[in-house]
């Protein structure tokens, strides 16, 4: 039986996380679930009175919707091409600064700041910088090449991974802390056994961040199949318009069925299919990283 302190501190404990819990269930968990029952009813958000429960209906249009398929496949071309170049770039950006040279502190600063700008200022800069008129075409012509229209159906989804690989300063921090916990006596011992740099980023370096590596890619995952705003602002003439088609994107397919065609029930289960999605894809991932992600815990067990 618990002692009277230790029931002293229960009552603390659930008395200081309740005002969090009520919270999240009233803002978090009810809306949650209640989403999910309305995505099987014919609710277009304005007929209250004449909900009724239509089963699986809106997921069958969900797959027999050309326009969701499309974006769909759109978000995980972008999505799997946005994953691999950021985490490349990330881990590599992240070796370079994990050195130690003068200014070094601001390297990290400016290569971070890309990450804590609102989208919406970013998409609305490199909109100006890939434009006609802009920076990019005016140093193309300088160097006596022909302008591009980079938002354009032909160059669009380069622009857009373009812009999605300089805001991924996040990324570059977390690998650069997991860079910063490796100890500096393994580099040391595997030189004086004579292993040169790639033999030493082979063998240490990289099988120590695999765990970094997973989480990054985890979260890559999730953030890259709910691109909406980037794609939206970069070849949209309104802020919240319809992209081009190229960067027609699940997300914002389900944005105007939500807001412009009133299309609520639907537009839920387009969520929820997203949802199950990126579920699937992260248990896959979690269930392969046995083959390829490293802990220590792992080497102790090994010896």
């Amino acid at each position: 039986m618990m002692g009277k302190i230790e029931r002293r501190e229960n009552k603390e404990f659930y008395i200081l996380t309740l005002p969090w819990i009520v919270i999240f269930i009233a803002m978090g968990l009810f809306p949650l679930l209640y989403g999910l029952y309305l995505s099987f009813t014919n609710y277009s958000g304005f007929n209250f009175n004449s909900v009724r429960f239509v089963g699986l209906r809106n997921y069958h249009s969900v797959f027999t919707d050309s326009d969701a398929m499309y974006s769909l496949g759109r978000s995980f071309i972008i999505g799997f091409i946005n994953v691999i170049f950021s985490t490349v770039i990330c881990f590599f950006l992240a070796l370079l600064l994990n050195n130690n040279f003068r200014g070094i502190g601001l390297y990290r600063s400016l290569f971070y700041l890309p990450a804590i700008l609102p989208i919406t200022a970013v998409g609305l800069m490199w909109k100006s910088i890939f434009s006609q008129s802009g920076i990019l075409n005016s140093l193309l012509q300088f160097l006596g090449f022909h302008t591009i229209n980079w938002l354009g159906y032909d160059h669009a989804t380069l622009s857009l991974l373009i812009l999605l690989c300089w805001g991924c300063g996040g990324g570059i921090i977390i690998y650069l802390a997991g860079l910063k916990g490796i100890s500096v006596d393994l580099f040391e011992a595997a030189a004086i056994d004579g292993a040169n740099a790639f033999q030493r980023f082979k063998s240490i370096t990289v099988p120590l961040m695999t765990p970094v590596i997973f989480f990054n890619l985890v979260f890559g995952i999730i953030g890259s199949l709910q691109i909406f705003l980037q794609s939206t602002v970069l070849t949209s003439s309104a802020i919240l318009g319809v992209p081009i088609r190229p960067l027609y994107l699940y997300l914002i397919h389900a944005f105007q069925q939500i807001f412009a065609f009133q299309r609520y029930a639907y537009g839920l289960a387009l969520l929820w299919v997203l949802f199950a999605i990126t579920i699937l894809l992260t248990l896959i991932v979690f269930g392969t990283s046995r083959l390829w992600v490293h802990y220590d815990s792992d080497d102790r067990k090994g010896r």
